[in-house]
């Protein structure tokens, strides 16, 4: 917990930084190509963090595909990250107004959608953080199902699997994903490397040069 705490501080590229530099490739579990759309657009102070509740969802037409006994929304747990995955090409919602009123009941942090999102108006007045690849009008039940619950799920924007219970952790930049035995690795990086940034900064308001700075305080 403490760990987890110290990472609250870090935002998503000090986060991604870390992840690189201890070599977790190719992208330090950066998912690319989701913004948030809630409370704002890209904008303001909302962060969420917290262990990944993964949901599955396939093609509605896919009858091979297991179906869960509960309805994922009802499944998500107190203070995790909702994150969903959907077939690539699908341009209806997997995510609507009245999700985001029973996660936010449920004291789910937020939802990280690899697809897309409606009522965009629903979740802004509830100021409930959404994060997703992009928005429709679509009916997630014309298109897709959800299938399977808390398992392994693979990004279509990128080859980070996320699984369940990774830390998650979305901001204005962008979303990361920290497999749970990295947390502790991560923050010490960041506590050094945001260390030598602050250094920089001072450097540069007070007028030097960034090639300077650099060599001072990076050694490049």
């Amino acid at each position: 917990m403490t760990s987890l705490n110290a990472l609250k501080r870090s935002s998503t590229c000090e986060i991604a930084d870390a992840m690189l530099k201890l070599g977790h490739r190719p992208w330090g579990g950066y998912i690319p190509d989701i913004h948030m759309w809630s409370p704002k657009f890209c904008d303001g102070d909302t962060r969420i963090m917290g262990p990944a509740f993964t949901v599955k969802m396939v093609e509605k037409d896919n009858k091979t595909a297991p179906t869960p006994n509960v309805h994922f929304a009802d499944a998500a747990t107190e203070g995790s990250v909702m994150v969903i995955s959907a077939p690539s090409d699908v341009k209806g919602a997997v995510w609507g107004g009245l999700m985001s009123a029973r996660a936010k009941a449920k004291k789910v942090q937020g939802v990280v959608i690899d697809g897309r999102v409606r009522d965009l108006r629903e979740h802004r007045s509830m100021e409930y953080p959404v994060f997703a690849k992009d928005h429709s009008i679509l009916a997630q039940n014309a298109f897709v199902r959800p299938s399977e619950i808390q398992v392994p799920i693979t990004m279509s924007t990128s080859p980070v699997v996320v699984n369940p219970g990774d830390i998650i952790i979305a901001d204005t930049d962008g979303v990361i994903c920290v497999p749970v035995d990295l947390v502790d690795k991560v923050v010490e990086s960041c506590a050094k490397y945001v260390a030598i940034d602050d250094k920089c900064m001072e450097a540069l308001h007070q007028g030097h040069g960034i090639k300077e700075t650099f060599a001072k305080y990076r050694g490049t």
